[in-house]
């Protein structure tokens, strides 16, 4: 037994052109083992097996591929956050209200802007997510005797866990005040902005299961002298209709780190 496994080992460690055969005088393949073939003492004897596989390799770089099949390397470290996923939403068709919107408070109207991201937190982990949005605004003949009939504008961030409990973002909100509108050609007032901003949110899942975290951009829209008077405002640009606004856009960017289980 002592010979056949020198005689096995010497097999592997060298670099192989023709075909060779251990317990068959008719190899099939580069290296064919037929354990019928090979005479031993015990039946039990007759499996090879092989040593160290359950050994991980040190791997210092790790290739990431985007949708768009381009190809890098970034560094891997099991003790830091890595590059999970990215995720990528865009405005579907334009949103408009007519009424005061806040998702924030109950009095007001919840409209959402139909962009949610979902993001999976995978079991003994803790997750960074970076969040950015860029979403149009924009409002036409927004003036009653000389003064503006909406005050403010702008875009609410959320999240919702598996309570279905809506959390704002605050580092995520954003608003504008309009002061002014611009006279258009046609002789309408118009108003139009894009708002912009990011926030980062950090989540750990300690459990043994997959959680999903869902995030929503809501419309913020804040009424000025004329808070009973209905006025369309319009999210989204999704059909092109104001070009230099472009469409509204929501990206996240999910980095993970795995964690001991808790006991």
């Amino acid at each position: 037994m002592k010979k056949f496994s020198i005689l096995f080992l010497t097999l592997l460690s060298i670099s192989m052109f023709g075909q060779v055969g251990v317990g068959t005088e008719d190899p099939t393949a580069s290296l064919d083992i037929d354990p019928k073939g090979i005479e031993v003492e015990k039946s039990e004897d007759r499996y090879i097996r092989l040593e160290g596989l359950e050994k991980k390799a040190d791997y210092l770089r790790k290739i990431i591929l985007n949708q768009k099949g381009d190809v890098a390397t970034m560094d891997y470290d099991a003790n830091s956050f890595n590059l999970k996923t990215i995720k990528y939403a865009k405005s579907k068709q334009t949103i408009h209200t007519e009424k005061s919107a806040n998702v924030m408070d109950v009095s007001k109207k919840q409209v959402s802007l139909d962009v949610d991201l979902v993001i999976t937190l995978s079991p003994n982990t803790e997750n960074i997510i970076f969040l950015e949005y860029d979403m149009p605004i924009y409002i036409y003949n927004n003036k009653e005797d000389n003064r503006v009939k909406v005050g403010y504008l702008g875009v609410t961030l959320t999240k919702v866990e598996d309570s279905n409990v809506i959390v704002e973002l605050d580092q995520g909100s954003r608003k504008v005040t309009n002061y002014e509108n611009r006279s258009a050609v046609n002789g309408d007032n118009f108003f139009g902005v894009s708002v912009a901003s990011k926030a980062v949110d950090q989540l750990s899942n300690t459990g043994t299961v997959e959680k999903k975290v869902k995030y929503k951009l809501f419309a913020y829209v804040e009424k000025s002298y004329f808070e009973s008077f209905d006025k369309e405002v319009y999210f989204g640009n999704a059909d092109g209709e104001i070009e230099p606004l472009g469409v509204g856009i929501f990206n996240a960017v999910h980095y993970e780190k795995v964690i001991s289980p808790t006991k």
